[in-house]
């Protein structure tokens, strides 16, 4: 029973950062504060109290190529946190010129490969942004796709944690370059079944994103 009662928790955990982190909700149905999506000021508020800490997740999304009209892989990773997590929910953003690859034509969710990092956490899914953007990333002109996964253990380790699918404009040309980022969304988590914020503050502060460059 109390297993039963564990997962259901993760799941409930899984659906709450899936729904409130991709822009599924109707902007008439949710009113949000105005600065609510604003990256640094959100940081800076959830965490100005919380420690730093000498060590932690190092998140990182891997440099990639592809040749103009393919679709590059673009592969989150973690180091140094083998053990140590059970929950994360990433945005990633990249240049609205770019294509997230979805499973199909008639749903937001994004095809996705799970990785080695993720193997024994028991549920994930993947979605490109829906509806309308946080100011913050229409000024960008970026577009944004997000990437959970749980479990009731500390079971997460090293290596890929997952890999999405960005297409590139057919037009590209060899050596323009795509940067591929992280982005701090107020419900975004990368933590253990211990919830310590200093562990996830690091992971927050010292990520590290990629570039796509065609070929």
């Amino acid at each position: 029973m109390m297993i039963k009662k564990r997962i259901i928790a993760a799941t409930a955990a899984l659906l709450a950062a899936f729904s409130l982190t991709c822009g599924c909700e109707d902007p008439k149905e949710s009113e949000v504060e105005e600065n609510n999506y604003e990256s640094n000021e959100k940081f800076d508020e959830m965490f100005k109290d919380v420690p730093d800490s000498e060590e932690g997740p190092l998140l990182t999304i891997k440099d990639t190529t592809a040749k103009a009209g393919e679709v590059a892989e673009v592969t989150i990773s973690v180091e140094n946190a083998e053990g140590k997590w059970n929950f994360c929910g990433l945005h990633i953003i990249y240049p609205e010129e770019l294509d997230c690859v979805n499973i199909s034509d008639d749903k937001p969710d994004a095809e996705y490969t799970p990785g080695d990092a993720c193997s024994r956490l028991n549920l994930n899914t993947a979605m490109e942004w829906q509806g309308k953007r946080p100011e913050e990333l229409e000024d960008r002109e970026v577009g944004a796709a997000f990437y959970t996964a749980v479990s009731t253990e500390n079971n997460g380790k090293d290596g890929d944690i997952v890999t999405l699918y960005l297409k590139i404009p057919d037009d590209a040309e060899s050596g323009d370059e795509y940067p591929v980022d992280f982005y701090f969304y107020n419900t975004d988590h990368f933590k253990g079944v211990e919830n310590d914020l200093a562990f996830e503050k690091y992971a927050f502060s010292h990520w590290k994103g990629g570039t796509i460059t065609v070929e």
